[in-house]
C-alpha cells in the first residue's frame, strides 16, 4: 500500500538529499501566428527602461509603504510561527486575503527559513495556511497598486524579495513538510513546491493561472514544471492556468501524499512529536499512517488530448494551437478560445520560459525569470490584467498586442534577454531597498 502514496522527494534535483470540435473560423486565425507584422505602441517597445536608478523620492515612498506594512503586522500579524520539539511550524496568516505574500512577508519569511536552516536545533518544518486558503499566491493588488504609486522601483524590490525567499526555500537541506489544503497557487508554491513532503487533500485547488493576469508562471516555475515527469503537463499547467484537483497533483507527481484535510492537524501533532524529525523514513512512516488512495485524477480523463496537443515535441504556440484545432474534439475548441482569452505576451513567454527552464539551473531560471518580470512591470500588461480580473472585475482586458499573430518572436525575445548587469537578479542579497 505505501507504494501507492510514495512519489519523487524533490522536483528536479538542486538539492543532493543528503537527508534519508473547433468551428472552422478557427482555422483562419491560426495563421502565422509566430509571424507578427505589427508596430507596437512606443510604450510598449521603451527598452530604456531597462536601465533604472531610483530617484531619493522614490526610496522615500518606498520606506513609508514598508513603514505602513509594519504597522498593520504589528496589529495582526501575517505569519504566525511556532517552534516546539525541534520542529518549526510556519503558519501563514492573511485569511482574510487568502494568505497571499505582500513584500513584508517576501523580507520576513526569507528570514524564517534562514533561521530554520541555520539552526542546529531545528529539524523539520511544516509550512500550512490559516482558513481555507494555503495560499493564493503573491498580493498583485499591492504590486499593481504600488507600481502606480511608486514607479519602476517597486517591481524590482517585489521580484527581488520574492525570489529570493523562493531561492532560499528552495534549496534549504532539511525536511519540509507542505499542507496545501484549499486554494495552492502562484507565490504559496515557490516556498513549498520544493519540500520533500506536498501534501494534498480533497479541498485542494492548485494552480499557476498568472497568464490571466498579464505576468507569466514565476517563483521558479520554469524550473519545477519543466521537471515534472509526464511530457505535456508542464505547457497544459503554464499556458492554460487550469485549475488541478489534489487527486490530479498526486497523479502528476506534482504532490506527494493526498490526506483527508480534517486529519491534518493530528497529523501535525504527529509529526511534531518525533523525536529524529530528520529521520525521512521516520517522517515517511508517519505521514503515510494518515495518507490515503486519491480518488481517480480528473484530468486524466481529458489526457489523451492534452498529451496529444500539449506535447513537448511542439516548438511554437502556433504548433500547439493547430494540434487544439486539429483534434476536432469540444474539449480542444474550449481550451483553444480559453488561450485566446489570456495574455498573448504571457502565453508566449511561458511556452518558452518552459521549454528554456528544461535546460538550466535553478539559479539560471530565477535570472530568467526576473528579467521577465521586470519587464512585463514595464508595460501595462500586468496593470490591466489586475484591473480587468481583479479590481473592476469585467473581465475584458485590453491586451497589447491583442493577438498571438501580432506578437512577434522579436517582441518576445526583448523579454527574455539580458538586463544590464547592475539590474540583473540580486540573488542573495536581502539588504537591496531597504531602509
Amino acid at each position: 500500500m505505501e507504494k501507492s502514496f510514495k512519489r519523487i522527494n524533490t522536483i528536479g534535483n538542486h538539492i543532493v538529499g543528503s537527508f534519508q470540435t473547433v468551428g472552422s473560423n478557427s482555422n483562419s486565425a491560426i495563421t502565422a501566428v509566430s509571424s507578427g507584422s505589427r508596430m507596437y505602441s512606443k510604450h510598449q517597445q521603451d527598452k530604456s527602461k531597462d536601465f533604472f536608478k531610483p530617484s531619493e523620492s522614490d526610496l522615500q515612498k518606498l520606506y513609508k509603504y514598508q513603514e505602513s506594512q509594519e504597522k498593520l503586522n504589528s496589529v495582526e500579524p501575517f505569519h504566525l510561527t511556532k517552534v516546539e520539539n525541534k520542529t518549526l511550524v510556519l503558519t501563514l496568516n492573511r485569511p482574510k486575503s487568502l494568505n497571499v505574500l505582500n513584500t513584508h512577508l517576501f523580507v520576513n519569511l526569507n528570514k524564517k527559513f534562514q533561521y530554520f536552516r541555520d539552526d542546529p536545533k531545528l529539524s523539520l518544518m511544516i509550512i500550512k495556511g490559516n482558513g481555507r486558503a494555503y495560499c493564493a499566491g503573491g498580493d498583485i493588488k499591492e504590486l499593481s497598486i504600488q507600481t502606480r504609486d511608486i514607479g519602476l522601483l517597486f517591481p524590482r524590490y517585489f521580484f527581488s524579495k520574492e525570489y529570493n525567499l523562493d531561492y532560499t526555500a528552495a534549496t534549504v537541506n532539511k525536511p519540509r513538510v507542505a499542507f496545501w489544503d484549499g486554494i495552492a497557487m502562484g507565490g504559496g508554491l515557490g516556498i513549498s513546491v520544493h519540500s520533500p513532503y506536498r501534501i494534498v487533500t480533497e479541498k485542494t485547488v492548485w494552480a499557476m493561472p498568472e497568464v490571466s493576469i498579464g505576468l507569466f508562471p514565476d517563483v521558479g516555475a520554469s524550473y519545477f514544471l519543466s521537471r515534472l515527469k509526464k511530457d505535456a503537463i508542464a505547457n497544459y499547467i503554464a499556458i492554460t492556468g487550469k485549475q488541478l484537483t489534489g487527486a490530479d497533483c498526486v497523479e502528476f507527481g506534482i504532490a506527494t501524499h493526498f490526506v483527508k484535510s480534517e486529519k491534518l492537524p493530528e497529523l501535525e501533532k504527529k509529526l511534531i512529536a518525533l523525536v529524529h524529525s530528520q529521520d525521512v523514513n521516520v517522517i515517511e512512516s508517519v505521514i503515510n499512517e494518515f495518507a490515503s488512495p486519491p480518488p481517480p485524477s480528473p484530468l486524466l480523463q481529458d489526457w489523451s488530448l492534452i498529451s496529444q496537443c500539449f506535447s513537448n515535441r511542439f516548438n511554437s504556440i502556433d504548433e500547439i494551437m493547430q494540434a487544439l484545432i486539429d483534434s476536432k474534439s469540444q474539449w480542444g475548441k474550449d481550451i483553444y478560445d480559453l488561450i485566446r482569452k489570456k495574455s498573448p505576451t504571457s502565453v508566449k513567454i511561458a511556452f518558452r520560459q518552459i521549454k528554456e527552464g528544461a535546460a538550466k539551473s535553478l539559479e539560471e531560471c530565477f535570472f530568467m525569470e526576473f528579467r521577465l518580470a521586470i519587464r512585463s512591470l514595464s508595460n501595462n500588461e500586468f496593470i490591466e490584467g489586475v484591473r480587468s480580473v481583479v479590481i473592476d472585475k469585467d473581465q475584458k482586458p485590453k491586451w497589447d498586442p491583442p493577438t498571438l499573430e501580432e506578437t512577434s518572436d522579436e517582441y518576445i525575445n526583448h523579454y527574455f534577454s539580458k538586463l544590464p548587469k547592475d539590474q540583473e537578479f540580486p540573488i542573495g542579497d536581502d539588504k537591496i531597498y531597504m531602509p
